[in-house]
């Protein structure tokens, strides 16, 4: 029954008789370029003070309870990382607007309000954290849906204790802070597509070896996340502090997906140890970034993973 009715374990690349031809496929792969673009221009028009702190709570303790809220709510690796966009995303606006919020109030206690919203938001944390993965199952399957109750036993055994309610209304709060714009595809959404038109040009690779390695090493890349970029941008401007022209630079880079994805599969393919060079070669003409681009981004990645250990150059 399993078999019939639940979603396969892995993704089936390049299945013969049900897989998406190579026409559709390279489709897919043009819009979900076009749809990283318009990510990575919406988040250039955040505030100067935002650009900063982009992407911070996606990575280390925050990526870190989210993934092992996921694996205790069994759901996939695709809501996985749908959860810790949301998070990320709902955070960063959720602070700011109260942020913003108490500074109108030109109150003499500023101070002491914003202090008092700050316990309030870390008291929540877990609460928005849970509804974040609420959101990400309904967008990522049809039968594994954290529904409010399974959320509230969740909840309750950690010692939190919500009704039903608080918790329907977290989600709400989550969907309207966000304009109801949950639906951007993950960095894994970007893989497997990746992977897949790979499989057809490349028959003879181990695709199903690449997405398990994949898999992994972009687990370690949130949890590193702030380290790995760091050196990403240290190594793209030449010295240790930015200025406002390359903060916003920067942060087209850290909210580029397609970058991310591609750089992740190359590191992939380099731990494998078989046809690194080729491999790498075929995600530059799939995906028409810059070679040299990928190169640095997984080299990057690799040394994280395994110290001392850089990415021949192409």
């Amino acid at each position: 029954m399993d078999k019939i009715f639940g979603t396969p374990t892995e993704p089936l690349f390049n299945e013969k008789s049900n897989g998406i031809s190579p026409d559709i496929l390279q489709e897919w792969l043009t819009t979900l370029a076009v749809l990283n673009s318009k990510h990575v221009d919406v988040s250039l028009k955040h505030e100067n003070c935002l650009l900063l702190f982009q992407g911070l709570f996606k990575a280390g303790k925050s990526a870190e309870f989210v993934f092992l809220t996921c694996e205790r709510l069994k759901l996939s690796a695709d809501a996985k990382y749908c959860a810790v966009e949301l998070f990320d995303r709902f955070m960063l606006k959720h602070v700011n607007d109260l942020y913003s919020h108490v500074l109108k109030t030109n109150s003499k206690k500023q101070k002491k309000d914003w202090n008092l919203i700050l316990d309030r938001i870390k008291n929540q944390v877990t609460l928005r954290l849970v509804s974040c993965c609420q959101i990400a199952s309904k967008l990522t399957s049809h039968y594994k849906v954290v529904t409010a109750s399974k959320a509230r036993r969740f909840l309750n055994e950690g010692g939190h204790r919500y009704t039903q309610e608080s918790i329907l209304q977290s989600e709400l709060r989550i969907l309207k802070t966000l304009d109801f714009q949950v639906t951007t595809p993950s960095t894994l959404v970007y893989i497997e597509t990746i992977l897949e038109i790979l499989g057809y040009n490349e028959p003879d690779t181990e695709i199903k070896v690449y997405y398990e390695i994949s898999l992994k090493v972009l687990e370690i890349v949130y949890l590193k996340f702030s380290d790995i970029y760091n050196s990403l941008f240290q190594i793209i401007v030449q010295h240790q502090t930015f200025s406002q022209d390359e903060v916003r630079s920067l942060c087209q880079v850290k909210s580029d997906k397609l970058l991310l994805a591609v750089s992740v599969i190359a590191a992939a393919v380099y731990v494998t140890g078989f046809k690194s060079d080729k491999i790498i070669e075929c995600l530059h003409l799939i995906t028409k970034i810059p070679l040299e681009d990928i190169v640095d981004f997984a080299t990057i990645i690799i040394q994280i993973i395994i110290p001392n250990e850089p990415l021949p150059e192409s």
